[in-house]
């Protein structure tokens, strides 16, 4: 009986521990507002920046699609502007994404398909529609969207990162119910965001990885979008990048993004 006393014991004893560093964890963390503002610097560096990216699309097991992909991040018409353009293989290039955010305001987004030759503004329903099939949303491409109702559910260790964990409901979501993310507590950089549907269940899961110091920024140089219900994903793996790299505006129009894969832009960064 004394050796089952002495175990119920110590580990009433370790949860007691568990119990009483998580509570002092909890209290020593800042705010949510502040988490989520770092975050979003974090993740939406002020300075401008293009950069190539290599995009990899997996079906069950088997990578199935490779492209080649632009993106410029600045500053235009008073807006923080951010363009996407599949610059190869043939078949999917021009694909282009688009979208512009002022500080106060809602992002306004345009895509850009070749095989129809149109631009057209991507509505917040849209927006969770797929980039050129690929499992990344529009919206995933986009920047950031500050909730307002994140619940700071703890601070752990996730994926061997001490992070913070958010839990934001996402109301009149058609897809989503809830979104769960860990944000690192050092950098204050994504570590994954896991999406639940209406019924709870895991739908997707993002992973952010490789974390690499360029021009004294922290950057995410992987990111991985998996579909855990279709058993699907992709990739974006970021093979070159420059920061304080300024743009041409016409870029960042949406009259122009039909042209943005031709632009001179690309081959000035390793394309």
């Amino acid at each position: 009986m004394k050796p089952i006393l002495n175990l119920a014991l110590a580990l009433l004893l370790v949860t007691s521990f568990v119990s009483a560093a998580r509570a002092q964890d909890m209290t020593d963390a800042p705010d949510v507002a502040s988490i989520v503002r770092r975050m979003k610097g974090a993740m939406e560096p002020s300075q401008p920046s293009v950069r190539i990216m290599t995009v990899k699309v997996n079906d069950r097991g088997k990578f199935t699609t490779r492209w080649t992909v632009g993106q410029a991040r600045g500053h235009s018409n008073d807006s923080d502007s951010m363009l996407t353009v599949v610059l190869g293989p043939a078949a999917a290039r021009g694909i282009a994404f688009l979208t512009m955010q002022k500080a106060d305001g809602v992002p306004v987004s345009y895509s850009y398909l070749p095989a129809v030759q149109r631009v057209q503004e991507v509505t917040s329903v849209a927006g969770y529609e797929p980039f050129g099939g690929t499992d990344f949303s529009y919206g995933d491409l986009g920047f950031v969207r500050l909730g307002g109702h994140e619940k700071l559910d703890g601070v752990e260790t996730h994926n061997s990162v001490r992070a913070y964990k958010l839990e934001l409901p996402l109301h009149n979501n058609p897809l989503f119910a809830k979104v769960v993310t860990w944000i690192a507590t050092d950098t204050g950089l994504f570590i994954e965001r896991d999406y639940y549907d209406h019924n709870d269940k895991l739908y997707k899961k993002e992973r952010f990885e490789k974390v690499t110091t360029i021009d004294h920024v922290p950057t995410i140089t992987r990111i991985v979008m998996e579909d855990v219900q279709q058993g699907t994903s992709s990739e974006i793996e970021v093979n070159s990048i420059l920061y304080n790299k300024l743009a041409p505006t016409e870029l960042f129009d949406p009259d122009q993004i039909s042209r943005a894969a031709d632009s001179v832009l690309w081959k000035n960064v390793g394309h």
